[in-house]
Parts: structure tokens; C-alpha cells; sequence
């Protein structure tokens, strides 16, 4: 084509190169509300569930309480309401993350005479106060808290309700029946205030107008920015669609209305196991996508002044424009490889060229700042996972590992396996020989999770260790270690434990067992539960008594000990791995070695769980008692 130089400048490269910028600038648009709905969906669902995960631990960490008061209750060593009011007491004083607790009783039942008896202490304006449930304007027959669990035989989280008698706050219950002579005797419970629940959801940072609401397992709003729909609105009013899901136990996002404001949202939303509840963040889409709105807008005014430069460059002086340009494509290639320091210094009478070098330098300032911010919170990530992986090995260095454990003692065998959870735990076990003819086992389980329970754990190995190594009786020891542990546990701290002491010469042993599940005793194919004295746990309240059982092994006798993170284990489809289950695995594993007993429990409870992931630690160990030793000679 002939023309002028401006001309065929325009024809051949200006037109081609609108095109193929505007061809570029709605694909980048695009990109960008895409890469936006992305980012959005990937931290929506990742915060929706980690806050849902920090609710779920701190219910289930709760939901221990009721259930060592009823092991308290059902031991007997509670007799008089003095004692009963005096270990609330301190059981709701220690515990600053429920707002009270209460142990209440069938009529006619634990005080001689009284129609009811129902001690209540919660944390009240005025510190801690105290309620006696069974007050003539309070019946507590009647409430779903009492009634469900006589009636069902099972723990269970209550609906959020607003209890007037004992305490006059919103709230959800925890409750846990307990039998005296086989018979219903009576539940014991925790309250967790709703207040404090709908206090740390508004905290939650969602930018500008997004928000955090959470539902109750019927689909009430249990925590909700409008105040008055609280308790009193349900989800499947506004969006059934939404309150169907929500409501199904599985965490999900999705585009939907926004239920406060009926505006286009996007909604992540994950399950909390314990209490029922599904805790929903809120993303307003108009907020989302500001920014990609925000950054079409610099790509639409930059791929202007990009194209009048061209024009006016190819019209007035091409080789002035195509100067800069190629430094600037050579600066961005560097860039690109990396070189974030890079700064240029173009000088060119043209405005546009100016700018564009400014917006450049610009870029690579921000680049380079944003890069060493990422640099720094990598590093403090990459510490804090290993001070968390040092803690980790420093825990299970406390537990022996070697086996076989003592090959020079021909008159039993011993293993055990412990399978820490994702956080560091508060399972272990220990032997260990008191003196030539006595061998001392434990397996035990700390409350509660992470470097406390840790610690927790630490102290109560070494106290045990201080007081075999005194020769003490083993009932003797465990009254010591407990009140050691209650001297020392001001955070409401307790541990459940199995110890005992085998003479390996004759089988003879004695157990205790303090608020731990019994352990088994496999003789031939037969699986039985070896239930013996119950006791509370250690730690729980001091100035207890605690008893011991006595037995002897026979020759070939195995003990399978286990914590309760293998009958506590879920399948996907949240069904518990029972001690049924247990008993038939075991017994099948009844004539293997104790390493092949103990590998294959948790194997099968690997299994059971399937892509689960592991929320509890699992510990298990098993004995073997082969006989005396052969005489000498």
C-alpha cells in the first residue's frame, strides 16, 4: 500500500495494535474477576473452616467436663451435697471458657427427703455465683437439657435456648447422663454462653461489609449482625436453599443472596461437629470485585494513553517513541526475570512516556516491597512449624520407642504405639522395672490439646517415676501423684490413666484404673473387658482415695491397653469406631505377638477412618505374659 509514513504507520501497525489491546485488555478483565472469584473461594472456605475447627475444639474440649462428672458421680466418692457443691466449685472456677456447670438428680435420689437437688455455679457479673436448680420457680424435670438425656441414655448438645432459672443468658448445654445401680440417676452438664460465641464472630475481619453469622443445628440464627433475628429467625426463612446445606454437616461456597442485606454474595460455610452449629462468612460480590472493577479501569485508562502515545509517536516522530519503548519491553523482560531492584531512567519529552516510566518504577517498588513481605511471613511460618516439629519430637522422645524392650527377659513381651493428632497431644504411656520382679505399665490421656497438655503430660510421667521408685504401694502412689497434680494444676487440668504393676515371676497383677477406659484381657481366644475399681481421674479434685484390682495372668495372657482416640474415631460418615468393633479385632489378633496386636488395631482404625483426617491422638499397648522364667541349671 502507498501512503505517507504516518499513513502506512497507522494502517499497518496502529490498527492491528488496537485490536490486539483491546483483545488483551477484556482478557485481562476477565482474568481478573475470575483470579478474584478464586482467590475469594480458596480463603473464604479456608477461614470459614479453620474458625469452625476453633469452635469445634473448643466445644469438644468442654464437652470433657459433664463427662468427668459423671464419672465422679458414678464412683461414689461424692456423698454429701457439701462435697458435690465444693467440687463445682472449683471445676467452674478453673474453667474460664464455660460460663457454669451443674450436676442434678432424679427426685428422691442424693438428698433424702428433697424432691429435687440441682447445685448450678456460673461466672456472673459478680464473679462466681451459685443457683440451686430445684428451687419451687424452677423445674428442671421439664427441660430438653434433663429430659433427652434420661430419656435417649446418651450425651448430647442442647438447642441454644435462654435459661432463665440458672443464669438468665443464652445458651447451649452440654449434657451427660450418669447411673447409679444401673439405674438413671441423674445428668450432669456445662453451659457455654452464646454471648461470648456471637462476640468472637463479630471479630472475625471480613473487609468493609461482609459478616459472620453462625445457625444452630435447626437452622436458628444463633449469632447474626441484626440482633433482633436472633434466636427468633431461622435461615430456611430467608434461603432454604442455603439452610438446607448449611444444615447437612458439610462445608460448601456458593453464590446466593446475602441473608442480611438481600444483595449478591458469596458464602462460605463450614460445619462445627460438636453443639450442631454451621458458622457462615459473607463476602458482598460489589466489594469482591472492586478490585478487579478498579484494575479494568487502570487497564482500560492505561491502554488508552498507551494507544494516543502510539498515535502521536508514529505521527510526530516514530523513532522517539520506539526508543523508550524498547527500553521499557528490555526493563519489564528483567523484571520478569526477576531483577525487582530495576528502576528506570528514560528521558523523553513525552508526557505519555513519562508516565508509563513512572507507573513502572512504581510497579517494581511495589513488587519488591510485596516480595520482601512475603519473604518475612514465610520465615515466621517456616519457624513457627519447626518449634512446633521440636516440640513434637521433644514429647515423643518421653516415651519409650525400643522394642523389642527387654530382650533379656524371657517372661512376657511388651509394645505400644502412639499416633499423635495434627497438634502436639496429651497421650503417652511408660514401663519400666520398679525393681528385678516388679515391671510398672501405664497408658494415660491428658485434657485438652497442644504445649499445656504437653507439659501436663511430662509432669505426671515424672511424678509417677518419683513414686515407684519410692517402693510405694500402687494405690498409695496414685493418691500422691494425684494430689501432686491438684497442687500444681491451677488450669482445671486432669489426666485419665490405666497403671499397674506385673510380677513377671508369678503374673500376679494389680491395677488401677483412674477414669480411663478398661483395658482388655485376652486368655486363649477369649476378649474380655478388665473393669476392676473405678476412680476419677487424676488431678480432677484432691483428697481421694483410690483403689486397686488384683489378678493373675496365666501363661500366654495378653493386656490390650488403648486410649480413647481409637473408640472415639470417626468414619466420613461420622459413625464412632466402638469398643465392640475393638473387642472382634483384637480377638483376632489374639495369638499373634503384641507388636503384630498393636499394629493391627491401628491399622484397622486407619482403615475405619478412612480419608478422615486423625482428630485425636491413639495410643495402645499390649502385654504378654509368657510364664516363669525356666529354672536354671
Amino acid at each position: 500500500m502507498k501512503g505517507t509514513l504516518s499513513t502506512r504507520l497507522m494502517v499497518w501497525i496502529g490498527v492491528p495494535a488496537v485490536l490486539l489491546f483491546a483483545f488483551v485488555l477484556w482478557f485481562s478483565a476477565q482474568r481478573a474477576v475470575q483470579r478474584v472469584i478464586a482467590q475469594t473461594q480458596t480463603s473464604a472456605t479456608a477461614t470459614a473452616q479453620y474458625h469452625a475447627a476453633r469452635l469445634d475444639r473448643t466445644l469438644n474440649a468442654a464437652a470433657k467436663i459433664p463427662a468427668m462428672h459423671a464419672l465422679v458421680m458414678e464412683s461414689g466418692v461424692i456423698t454429701t451435697p457439701a462435697q458435690l457443691e465444693g467440687y463445682l466449685r472449683g471445676v467452674v472456677g478453673g474453667n474460664k471458657d464455660i460460663y457454669g456447670s451443674c450436676i442434678v438428680f432424679r427426685p428422691y435420689s442424693f438428698v433424702e427427703g428433697a424432691s429435687g437437688y440441682g447445685p448450678y455455679y456460673y461466672h456472673g457479673t459478680n464473679g462466681l455465683e451459685f443457683v440451686q436448680l430445684a428451687e419451687a420457680d424452677y423445674n428442671y424435670f421439664q427441660w430438653d437439657w434433663y429430659r433427652q438425656p434420661r430419656d435417649l441414655g446418651e450425651a448430647l448438645w442442647t438447642e441454644p435456648y435462654f435459661d432463665e432459672g440458672g443464669g438468665g443468658v443464652l445458651m447451649t448445654t452440654r449434657t451427660v447422663p450418669f447411673r447409679r445401680d444401673d439405674l438413671f440417676w441423674g445428668v450432669a452438664t456445662i453451659d457455654i454462653a452464646l454471648d461470648q460465641l456471637i462476640a468472637e464472630t463479630g471479630k472475625i475481619p471480613l473487609g468493609q461489609s461482609g459478616y459472620a453469622f453462625i445457625i444452630s443445628k435447626q437452622g436458628r440464627y444463633v449469632a447474626f449482625p441484626d440482633k433482633s433475628k436472633i434466636m427468633k429467625a431461622s435461615i430456611q426463612d430467608t434461603d432454604p436453599e442455603l439452610g438446607r446445606l448449611m444444615m447437612s454437616d458439610e462445608g460448601g461456597f456458593l453464590s446466593a443472596m446475602d441473608p442480611l442485606r438481600r444483595e449478591a454474595a458469596w458464602i462460605a460455610f463450614a460445619p462445627a461437629q460438636n453443639g450442631g452449629f454451621s458458622l457462615a462468612l459473607v463476602y458482598p460480590q460489589a466489594e469482591v470485585l472492586a478490585a478487579a472493577f478498579d484494575l479494568q479501569k487502570e487497564l482500560l485508562a492505561l491502554g488508552l494513553v498507551g494507544l494516543v502515545t502510539l498515535f502521536v509517536a508514529l505521527l510526530i516522530v516514530a523513532r522517539s517513541i520506539s526508543k523508550p519503548i524498547t527500553q521499557l519491553a528490555a526493563a519489564a523482560q528483567k523484571v520478569a526475570e526477576g531483577d525487582l531492584a530495576l528502576r528506570l531512567s528514560v528521558q523523553s519529552p513525552t508526557v505519555e512516556v513519562a508516565n508509563l516510566t513512572n507507573a513502572f518504577n512504581k510497579m517494581t517498588r511495589d513488587l519488591q516491597m510485596r516480595m520482601q513481605e512475603l519473604r518475612y511471613t514465610t520465615t515466621v511460618k517456616e519457624r513457627y512449624e519447626g518449634e512446633l516439629n521440636a516440640a513434637r519430637t521433644i514429647q515423643m522422645s518421653l516415651v519409650p520407642k525400643r522394642f523389642p524392650a527387654f530382650p533379656e527377659r524371657p517372661e512376657f513381651d511388651i509394645h505400644a504405639l502412639l499416633r499423635p493428632a495434627r497438634e502436639i497431644g496429651g497421650d503417652f504411656y511408660d514401663f519400666y522395672f520398679i525393681d528385678d520382679e516388679r515391671l510398672c505399665f501405664l497408658i494415660g490421656d491428658v485434657s485438652g490439646k497442644g504445649v499445656p497438655a504437653a507439659l501436663f503430660m511430662a509432669v505426671t510421667q515424672t511424678l509417677l517415676k518419683a513414686s515407684t521408685s519410692r517402693g510405694l504401694p500402687l494405690a498409695q502412689m496414685m493418691v500422691q501423684v494425684n494430689e501432686e497434680l491438684c497442687n500444681q494444676a491451677e488450669s482445671g487440668m486432669f489426666v485419665s490413666m490405666v497403671c499397674a504393676v506385673l510380677e513377671v515371676k508369678t503374673g500376679a497383677l494389680t491395677f488401677c484404673n483412674a477414669g480411663h477406659p478398661p483395658p482388655f484381657l485376652v486368655s486363649g481366644p477369649t476378649v474380655t473387658s478388665l473393669a476392676g475399681q473405678k476412680n476419677v481421674a487424676l488431678g480432677a479434685m484432691p483428697g481421694l482415695a483410690y483403689q486397686t484390682t488384683s489378678t493373675r495372668l496365666a501363661p500366654g495372657d495378653a493386656l490390650f491397653l488403648y486410649t480413647d482416640g481409637v473408640t472415639e474415631a470417626l468414619d466420613p460418615g461420622e459413625h464412632f469406631y466402638d469398643g465392640a468393633r475393638l473387642q472382634v479385632v483384637i480377638g483376632g489378633f489374639a495369638a499373634q505377638p503384641v507388636e503384630k496386636l498393636t499394629r493391627g488395631v491401628v491399622t484397622d482404625v486407619r482403615s475405619f477412618c478412612g480419608e478422615r483426617e486423625q482428630s485425636d491422638d491413639i495410643s495402645v499397648m499390649a502385654l504378654r505374659w509368657h510364664g516363669p522364667p525356666p529354672a536354671a541349671g
